[in-house]
């Protein structure tokens, strides 16, 4: 099998042979050749913590400002229907060998690139290495980099938890779990799980660490905190945008979230959340034994599991994260039961 590195050269080769052809064509710039309009394209990219709404950020750019959306979970949430998508996953999250996974993130800007005139690619793409890989990688497979703009999203602690806790509450609703059994699976607390103890324990964790998400020197930072029309008005005064009508936020939100909803339901119909599950399992063990156990039971546990790896990867660098017996006994029995039993 060819090498990840192997596949992103021959690429980048390709469209510039062809590009080159074409200009042997007499092709202008007005009439086409891929490099060309990749060089010509405005190209944003977008990341900021979970939780900021960076995909609904790219959907809106989508749907408001015509900007062809790339998701940067893509090649994740579609690892189990393309193979170099597994591979790039494995390599990241077990060897912290990242570069291949964020080099197809840029092919894929650029491929939105050929063919149109305004990309955003979206990630939560955590330190500037990475950042600077994908802006590097751009330039190399023909942007200008004068056409590449950084938007960094920032949001109040408090909002961002209110929203990761509604969040935690429906993947534990659709696992057949509480939210408190979930959340005592990698954060430790006393009782029962509550918004506003959810809150507290978020925003304390990230004072107490930071939220992992580096500053890039040559990001526009964009606050989103009002979870109102203000998240398009500042990104679109970063961006020099102007929206063509004048609808109100709740008008756009319906034709933006269903973009989303869609590619989420695509990927969980593809097994991505089992398949998450036992990437992370190899990465950091969450074993799930299934001699004696039947089919269902199985793949009950793998799914329970799945969303115990969900909600620690959604609140990566914000909770409690603790390798005790205790919660490890925690894992193991919502896994197995679907229900936390404590001694």
């Amino acid at each position: 099998m060819e090498s990840l590195k192997q596949r992103w050269d021959e690429w980048v080769i390709s469209l510039k042979m062809k590009n080159k052809k074409k200009k042997k064509k007499g092709a202008s710039e007005s009439g086409g050749g891929g490099n060309i309009k990749i060089k010509s394209a405005q190209i944003v990219y977008v990341f900021g913590p979970p939780g900021t709404g960076k995909s609904f950020t790219g959907d809106y750019m989508a749907v408001m400002h015509d900007y062809h959306h790339a998701d940067g979970d893509i090649p994740l949430k579609q690892m189990t229907l393309v193979p170099a998508y597994k591979e790039m996953a494995e390599k990241m999250f077990i060897k912290d060998d990242w570069a291949p996974y964020f080099s197809e993130l840029a092919r894929l800007t650029l491929d939105g690139a050929k063919d149109n005139k305004r990309v955003v690619l979206s990630h939560a793409t955590d330190r500037n290495e990475k950042r600077d890989h994908v802006i590097k990688k751009l330039i190399e497979g023909g942007a200008s980099e004068d056409n590449i703009t950084i938007i960094q999203l920032t949001i109040d602690p408090k909002v961002k938890a209110r929203g990761m806790y509604h969040r935690t509450a429906r993947i534990a609703e659709q696992s057949g779990m509480t939210i408190t059994d979930l959340c005592k699976a990698f954060m430790e607390f006393e009782g029962e799980m509550t918004e506003e103890k959810f809150v507290d324990i978020m925003v304390k964790g990230e004072a107490a660490n930071g939220d992992g998400f580096e500053v890039h020197p040559k990001a526009i930072m964009v606050d989103i905190s009002g979870r109102d029309v203000t998240h398009f008005d500042n990104v679109d005064k970063a961006l020099g945008l102007t929206r063509s009508t004048e609808l109100p936020y709740e008008s756009i939100c319906a034709k933006v979230k269903p973009i989303d909803e869609a590619r989420d339901k695509k990927s969980m119909e593809s097994g991505f959340m089992e398949a998450f599950g036992e990437l992370m399992y190899k990465a950091h063990g969450l074993a799930i034994e299934e001699e004696g156990e039947d089919e269902k039971k199985v793949e009950e546990m793998k799914k329970r599991r799945s969303s115990i790896v969900q909600c620690e990867h959604l609140t990566r660098g914000l909770s409690f994260k603790e390798t005790s017996e205790g919660v490890e006994a925690r894992r193991k029995s919502l896994i197995t039961t679907g229900k936390i039993f404590e001694e």
